[in-house]
């Protein structure tokens, strides 16, 4: 059976040897140890210099927390608090997100900044979130309720033009 092979069938039998052979060096991890640098003298190294932040007083560093860092504008970050407002005027409804357990509104403020608030939760002028449906949000101060919807985008009205038609042409 083996004189009928021909010289192909040798070549490749040889290059499945020659194969094994490489696989059986390679696992047998010869010349894995690592070569290792001569040992340095130990008055190679210099003495490591610790050095020392300087101290400056904090009056010097009151600038790092009324202008922020990372605001384009560079301007203190507003205090929040009570403020004297007596409508949700400026205000804007712009989400609702109701899962299992999380209700909360997104508002849009007219300088653009975003609010959200939770169901039970009190707006920074007084006003509270006390339902929340998914079209509106109702607030109550004081006794006073407000309500504010979200505004319903409206689609164009369809287009007058007929559909595009493809010319016939004859198969070649």
């Amino acid at each position: 059976m083996i004189s009928r092979l021909r010289p192909v069938e040798w070549g490749l039998l040889g290059l499945s040897g020659l194969l094994g052979l490489l696989m059986a060096v390679i696992l047998s991890s010869i010349g894995d140890e690592p070569q290792w640098l001569p040992e340095a003298p130990a008055h190679a190294h210099p003495t490591a210099q610790v050095q020392v932040a300087p101290s400056v007083p904090l009056e010097n560093l009151a600038a790092t927390w009324q202008a922020p860092l990372f605001s384009p504008d560079r301007s203190p970050d507003r205090v929040v608090g009570k403020a004297q407002v007596t409508s949700l005027a400026n205000l804007t409804l712009s989400g609702i997100m109701i899962t299992g357990n999380l209700q909360m509104a997104m508002l849009k403020q007219t300088d653009g900044r975003a609010l959200t608030v939770r169901l039970g939760q009190a707006l920074p002028n007084g006003w509270r979130l006390d339902h929340l449906s998914p079209q509106y949000a109702r607030f109550s101060l004081d006794g006073r309720t407000q309500t504010l919807s979200l505004y319903a985008k409206r689609l164009p009205p369809p287009s007058n033009r007929p559909p595009i038609t493809l010319p016939r042409e004859p198969l070649p």
